[in-house]
């Protein structure tokens, strides 16, 4: 499924990046401003920025491939588009500036993680509540609760709540995309539709 291979790409991405950043700067694990803290730094902001752009492209492209199979293809289509406005958003605000572009940080941030929680549960509810999908749903969730205790502290563990919540998500569109039932219909009997199960795009 070329959804899957998308979203794969696209955590690889995020995470080889990511990754390359905090070896170049492994303080940024202790200092508790997330992921953000590696795009504020000349050694690292290269790295961050592919990272989230791959992830965002990848994950929009891998998304919009499969929305004719939801049963709201419009919406995927439009979360989708959100995702992407909001990563790059995140990279064009860095927190460092403070002020008004600080929060403007934060909240990209925020409407970000909602829109993958509303998105991941939708995905999971037309997957007819596939187990392993809720369960990364809520490693999903998990990791958004500990990146929230965290954003607006001095110290603390904000990088491994997104960590966590960006993997839970990765794993559960990897999971459901495939699983997801199409809606679209086929041809059959006059005035009558037949629904296609499952999605192979």
């Amino acid at each position: 499924m070329r959804a899957v291979g998308d979203v794969v790409r696209g955590e690889a991405c995020l995470f080889g990046g990511i990754a390359l950043c905090v070896v170049l700067r492994p303080e940024g694990l202790a200092a508790n401003n997330g992921m953000s803290y590696y795009g504020v730094h000349w050694l690292t902001v290269t790295p961050y920025v592919g990272a989230l752009v791959g992830a965002a492209l990848f994950i929009r492209r891998g998304l919009r491939g499969v929305a004719a199979a939801t049963p709201a293809p419009e919406h995927v289509r439009r979360m989708a588009d959100v995702f992407v406005a909001l990563l790059i958003g995140i990279v064009l605000t860095p927190y460092t500036l403070g002020g008004a572009v600080d929060w403007a940080h934060r909240g990209l941030g925020a409407a970000l993680f909602a829109l993958q929680l509303v998105l991941g549960t939708r995905l999971v509810a037309w997957a007819h509540g596939d187990v392993l999908g809720v369960a990364f749903l809520l490693v999903q969730l998990g990791g958004g609760i500990l990146a929230a205790v965290f954003v607006l502290q001095p110290d603390g563990l904000l990088i491994h709540g997104e960590a966590t919540f960006q993997l839970g998500f990765g794993l559960l569109l990897v999971r459901v995309l495939p699983l997801v039932p199409s809606r679209a219909p086929v041809a059959g009997p006059p005035g009558r539709e037949q629904d296609v199960s499952p999605a192979t795009t």
